[in-house]
């Protein structure tokens, strides 16, 4: 009996000294998981993309395609697109729609896209009649460590009622709306949110929850921006 709590302590030990330190977050990392643009490679191609032209209607339709979560080091990804999520970017179609601008707003679902590069997605959204596409990514990271009171855990019983324990998570989101026909970018949106829990170490939540509440303000603040720069944008 002895020795299973000296292991067990042992091991506290270890994860206190572990995460002890906030490690930050990598936003560079977080920036190529959602990026969405082939670069530009020659000045031909730079020619090419200042030659095309706006070319919507008056009001335009637009599908919305949101991007498959993804993972650089090939962790398993704590986080997905939800129908709420999808819901409230649609709902940019409602204001959009009472000022002319925009006559149906629709998601493209996943089971008819093979690919994700644009030029797949512009295909895919040509099917459905689309005039305009809107492509959603995200990203999320998790920091978590142990604050002044963290030391207590090392008693074992306080890591059960003392909130020693913090996350931070950062949830990126950004959008970018090409018209399908010609591939010219009308416009590009960027949001973040950062949320912090304070917890009792046996009893945080999963980042699967923490990634949630960031997801949801950062959507919440790039629906806005969205909004905001269509109308102010001479389509």
């Amino acid at each position: 009996m002895n020795k299973i709590i000296q292991t067990f302590t042992l091991a506290i030990c270890v994860l206190i000294l572990g995460a002890c330190a906030s490690k930050g977050f990598n936003r560079g990392e977080l920036q190529s998981q959602i990026g969405v643009t082939k670069p530009v490679y020659d000045d031909q191609e730079i020619k090419d993309a200042y030659n095309k032209k706006s070319n919507l209607p008056k009001p335009f339709k637009v599908a919305v395609y949101f991007k498959k979560p993804t993972s650089l080091r090939g962790e398993p990804v704590e986080w997905r697109w939800s129908e709420q999520d999808k819901a409230m970017l649609e709902e940019i179609g409602k204001d959009l729609k009472s000022k002319g601008l925009v006559s149906e707003v629709f998601p493209l679902i996943s089971s008819v896209v093979d690919d994700e590069n644009l030029r797949a997605l512009r295909l895919v959204a040509a099917q459905h009649k689309a005039d305009a596409l809107l492509v959603v990514g995200g990203a999320g990271q998790v920091d978590r460590y142990i604050n002044k009171w963290g030391w207590s855990y090392i008693l074992l019983v306080p890591a059960l009622v003392v909130p020693g324990s913090e996350a931070d998570t950062l949830f990126m989101t950004n959008a970018t709306l090409w018209d399908v026909k010609n591939e010219f970018l009308y416009m590009t949106a960027e949001s973040e949110a950062s949320t912090s829990d304070t917890h009792v170490a046996a009893f945080g939540k999963s980042d699967k929850d923490l990634f949630e509440d960031a997801k949801k303000q950062s959507l919440a603040k790039l629906k806005d921006e969205i909004s905001k720069q269509i109308q102010g944008t001479k389509l």
